[in-house]
């Protein structure tokens, strides 16, 4: 297979991604991140890029060029003093991704494929060109934005003939929509296309400056005169940097504090998810507009059906989903920094010949672009992977939808109109009894005496739209269940044969087939290179343990959590060995970004992400491959939660350690530990589980005991928003109730107790005590609805 070098050179920013001569693709690291600034400055010993070029341009504004694709397109090419080739603006960006290339393979791509604005491949092909052979290079194939994002989603393929999708590019300059239909070339036709400006991520960054100048005025105005009055590059960039980093905070947190630091002083301003509503109440409202004119221009219907796939830096502004779903279904890029530049890396050479000849003037009547609606850099996204056998459909009788063209079952774009087999049975009795249960971040099932595995709450990341879940059988799961685990909108389960069944969301191959989206009313089988005898689920992770005791993972690969993969890969994986001698294992647990895994000698292996200390050394970057950990005592039980770990050793005594900020390892102190420490427990426990931010352990008397965050009164004991308790605190279950096994989530603690009853408390929002509605919750214990009580 040729080497290629796929490039998605944005308004803002580069990316990168680069398939080896093997078949295997990576992102393209510079400095250990996955982009650069797009920016180019001229001194009299030539020219550089990147970060180099800020601060050359910090001393000499007349020679830098902040977007040397937006200075191409709109003929700005004076700078140094000299009118510029439009190849000389291009020459160093290519240079500067080339050489960081070169860190994954030493020999030269045999192919380039750049990712341009929709429409300006005209203008861009002699100057790329001409950049490219400066450097030795091939000519470049050029792919619209639009139509990558497309092979992107669709893994390559494409759009099937007559097949639409749509994409909303939530970038840096401007958001842009299209619409568009496959054909039997493989290069689609562009039906609908619109961009505004005033959408842009640059835009809602800018708007957070105003209001966070506004609110330095009113509240520290010496601070607020300093930052008008700032003119370093290098603290300006700081600022927009802190600005969208707390975009991506208010994301899953409902505050945070953005660093403003000038020459003359520096403070914090308090940001909140609520005041962010407020500041892009307006540009809410035009992302809306946009998406429902240019859903209408096509013909389609705009009333959240039609399925968009989403890619871009805004796919991070945490209003964004809100905004946009009463008008269409949408599928977020997972990691939308690359996702452009994967689609143009995965395309095949017709396909990529066919889209360079393609007609980029929409077929509707769409205004013209101006000479400078660049479009800007998109952020990560996963590249599809080989389908894999899924269970086959039962037919039943679809709902009523509108009629639409059709689409692969892999296309994320369409609102799904064959029939599907259902995943839940409807409404038999809630038994008497359940045996054991799992919960996940917002769903939990469990099984009943007679092997049947039943679900209730919310598969939350399967639509923007949801609503709870009853509880109801799982349908395609056989029984009995050997092990199972939940993770966020997802359960994987084992059957006494060692194979497996999933279901629920599949954005990162979570459920172990290569099917984007998964069915979302049916069960899969991911077909597994050995049997297993336990699971673990992360966030988006999957951990199995062979029969042989060796470790299987699959799922998403960012930050090295499979244990065979680039610290920075992206690319979803399907089931394959963890690497290395990982041998003799019993057990595993999948958290957020770290994987843990425990031998028959009470020995712990960890890999994956480290920065809080979640593998038990001193917090870094963690490792990709499995390494041994130090511990002091043998353990006979491991859990993982979001950056942290709890283990029992053979004595009961709990070990916890990582992160700390809510209390959640139990035993006050900092807000991280690189080492185990001693949970102080009035007896020795025989469970344990990790949550979210919070985590409890049953004792050998049937106590539940809980410790960390309690916003919601996950704790057993009233909450408040930031409360949390560093101590660990009986549970009173109703009636004097003996636990046998607990668990959590986001906000929300479940109970099995020792008589088959479930009982739930903390957040409802999600409906896991299973009312099928969103609830307010509390921190009484409640018994799970429909279960008989005694």
């Amino acid at each position: 297979m040729a080497r290629r070098l796929a490039l998605d050179i944005g308004a803002t920013t580069v990316t990168a991604r680069f398939r080896g001569g093997h078949g295997g693709s990576q992102t393209v690291l510079f400095d250990g991140a996955p982009s650069f600034p797009a920016a180019v400055c001229f001194d009299g010993n030539g020219a550089c890029a990147g970060a180099a070029a800020l601060a050359a341009g910090a001393g000499d504004p007349a020679s830098y060029a902040g977007s040397p694709l937006t200075a191409v397109l709109s003929a700005q090419l004076r700078y140094g003093g000299v009118e510029r080739d439009p190849a000389e603006l291009l020459m160093p960006v290519l240079s500067l991704a080339l050489a960081h290339a070169r860190d994954l393979d030493v020999q030269p791509p045999e192919s380039i494929s750049c990712v341009v604005p929709l429409g300006s491949m005209e203008r861009l092909r002699a100057p790329m060109s001409r950049a490219a052979r400066s450097l030795g290079l091939p000519d470049p194939s050029l792919i619209p934005e639009p139509v990558a994002a497309v092979l992107h989603a669709t893994g390559g393929r494409g759009l099937p003939p007559g097949g639409t999708g749509v994409i909303v590019d939530a970038g840096g300059s401007a958001m842009e929509v299209t619409v568009l239909r496959g054909t039997e070339s493989g290069a689609p036709v562009i039906v609908a296309d619109h961009s505004d400006r005033t959408l842009g991520g640059d835009d809602v960054d800018a708007r957070i400056l105003a209001w966070l100048g506004a609110f330095l005025d009113r509240d520290n105005p010496p601070l607020a005169a300093a930052l008008r009055a700032e003119t370093n590059r290098t603290l300006l960039a700081s600022l927009r940097d802190e600005v969208r980093r707390a975009k991506e905070d208010l994301a899953r947190l409902p505050e945070t504090e953005i660093a403003v630091t000038t020459l003359r002083g520096h403070g914090t301003v308090r940001l909140t998810r609520a005041d962010l509503d407020r500041i892009l109440a307006d540009w809410s409202a035009g992302a809306r507009a946009l998406l429902a004119r240019t859903l209408s221009e096509a013909g389609l219907p705009a009333n959240g059906s039609v399925g968009c796939f989403v890619i871009g830096g805004g796919a991070h502004v945490p209003v964004l989903g809100p905004a946009l779903a009463p008008i269409a279904r949408l599928t977020f890029a997972h990691e939308p920094l690359t996702a452009a530049a994967d689609g143009a890396l995965i395309a095949d050479d017709e396909v990529l010949e066919a889209i360079g000849k393609m007609d980029e003037a929409p077929a509707g009547a769409v205004g013209k672009r101006g000479p400078g609606a660049v479009k800007p850099p998109t952020m990560p996204k996963v590249p599809a992977m080989p389908r894999m056998p899924a269970m086959p459909r039962i037919p039943v009788k679809p709902p009523t939808m509108p009629k639409m063209p059709s689409a692969p079952a892999s296309s994320p774009f369409l609102a799904r109109t064959d029939p599907v087999a259902p995943l839940f049975s409807p409404g038999p009795p809630v038994p008497d009894e359940f045996v054991r249960f799992w919960p996940g971040v917002s769903h939990i099932a469990a099984e009943d005496a007679d092997g049947t595995v039943w679900q209730w709450g919310e598969l939350a990341m399967l639509s923007l739209v949801t609503k709870p879940m009853p509880p109801r059988p799982v349908a395609g799961v056989p029984g009995p269940v050997a092990a199972a685990s939940s993770g966020e909108s997802f359960t994987v389960i084992v059957d006494a044969h060692g194979g497996a069944t999933a279901w629920g969301a599949n954005e990162s191959n979570q459920l172990g087939v290569a099917i984007t989206p998964a069915p979302k009313d049916a069960a899969v089988r991911p077909v597994l290179p050995a049997t297993v005898t336990d699971v673990s689920c992360g966030t988006s992770h999957v951990l199995a343990v062979t029969s042989d005791g060796h470790v299987l993972s699959w799922g998403l690969p960012l930050g090295g959590r499979l244990g065979n993969a680039a610290p920075m890969d992206i690319a979803p994986q399907a089931p394959r060995p963890v690497t290395y001698n990982v041998r003799d294992i019993v057990a595993v647990a999948a958290g957020r970004n770290h994987s843990l895994a425990l031998d028959g000698s009470g020995g712990l292996w960890g890999w994956g992400r480290d920065n809080r200390g979640q593998l038990g050394g001193a917090a870094g970057r963690g490792s990709p491959y499995p390494m041994r950990l130090p511990t002091s005592v043998p353990f006979v039980t491991i859990v993982a939660g979001k950056d942290f770990s709890l283990a029992i050793d053979g004595e009961g005594t709990v070990w916890s350690w990582g992160r700390n900020d809510r209390g959640q390892l139990g035993l006050g102190g900092p807000a991280a530990r690189d080492g185990a420490g001693r949970v102080h427990l009035p007896a020795p426990a025989i469970r344990v589980f990790a949550a979210q931010g919070h985590a409890g352990a049953i004792l050998v008397d049937g106590t539940l005991v809980t410790w960390g965050a309690n916003d919601h009164g996950q704790l057993g004991f009233p909450g408040a928003l930031r409360s949390f308790s560093t101590v660990p605190r009986p549970v009173t279950l109703p009636g004097g109730a003996t636990a046998a096994d607990a668990g959590g989530g986001g906000g929300y603690s479940a109970c099995l107790t020792v008589d088959g009853k479930i009982f739930t408390w903390g957040e409802a929002h999600h409906g896991v005590d299973g009312s099928a509605a969103r609830g307010t919750g509390g921190h009484v214990p409640v018994q799970l609805a429909g279960q008989p009580r005694n």
